[in-house]
């Protein structure tokens, strides 16, 4: 093993760069771009269909066909948006390693590999649903013993859904690339974050600054005419989905060496 090597399993490496991952990321995105944005267009149509039977539900006098309706929008919401998540994290990392993947290695359901993203997603909602109730609960606590000092439980709170979101930015990574499950995915991520938050808090305000470009060009567009706003953000996230998932698989590539 080269001493880089082993300087970078110690964490002494240079680190989480996250322009470096966007640049690494957008070179990635050139080797297939009909693949990454077809399957990014399908996914994301799949899941505004499923918050549209959803809604549907709403507007329907029939009990029976709202409940139907209801249950098929969240499990077409739900499934399209762990396949989006699977999807995505496949083809940067396929795309970070030189590879290419075919349509069918993305359209079929992948098993136990499959299972474990998706209870991946789970374990960091679940998991960061829990930070919030906790601050929530010391928050009302503290409101009612010393209110001057209200404020703290909320921040810590924050910061504890925070710390959870950093710890899990890699885990389809860690469960697609190294087969690890999704307890062994969490607690690997809790690792990364604890040697390298820096980066990684650097790297969550890169990607919440691409997240955020499509509702900025939403709100310009519904400014300019009434309507074009949810069109244009719908076609501005289609097309910076994946920019974000290759960030993150190229970020991960950078700390790989770390997660192992």
């Amino acid at each position: 093993m080269s001493e880089r090597a082993a300087r970078s399993e110690r964490g002494e490496g240079p680190g989480l760069r996250p322009a470096r991952a966007l640049r690494q990321g957008l070179q990635g995105l050139r080797l297939q771009p009909r693949l990454t944005w077809g399957f990014s267009t399908v996914a994301c149509a799949l899941h505004l269909l499923g918050w549209g039977l959803f809604a549907a539900g709403h507007s329907n006098d029939s009990a029976v066909l709202a409940l139907l309706l209801h249950t098929a929008g969240v499990g077409l919401y739900a499934g399209s948006l762990i396949w989006l998540i699977e999807g995505l994290s496949r083809i940067g990392l396929a795309h970070e390693s030189g590879r290419r993947l075919r349509w069918r290695q993305l359209a079929r359901w992948h098993g136990h590999q499959s299972w474990a993203v998706a209870f991946g997603v789970l374990n960091t909602l679940l998991a960061a649903a829990a930070a919030a109730l906790t601050g929530f609960m010391a928050w009302s606590l503290v409101l009612f013993l010393l209110p001057a000092l209200s404020v703290l439980p909320a921040l810590l709170a924050m910061a504890g859904v925070t710390a959870v979101l950093l710890s899990q930015l890699f885990n389809p990574c860690l469960v697609l690339d190294q087969h690890l499950s999704p307890s062994e995915a969490f607690g690997r991520g809790v690792d990364l974050l604890s040697r390298n938050w820096p980066g990684l808090i650097a790297l969550l305000l890169l990607l919440l600054s691409q997240l955020a470009l499509p509702f900025g060009l939403g709100l310009l567009a519904e400014a300019i005419g009434a309507g074009l706003g949810v069109v244009v953000t719908a076609v501005a996230m289609v097309a910076v989905l994946p920019v974000l998932a290759a960030t993150v698989c190229a970020a991960y590539r950078q700390l790989r060496a770390e997660a192992h």
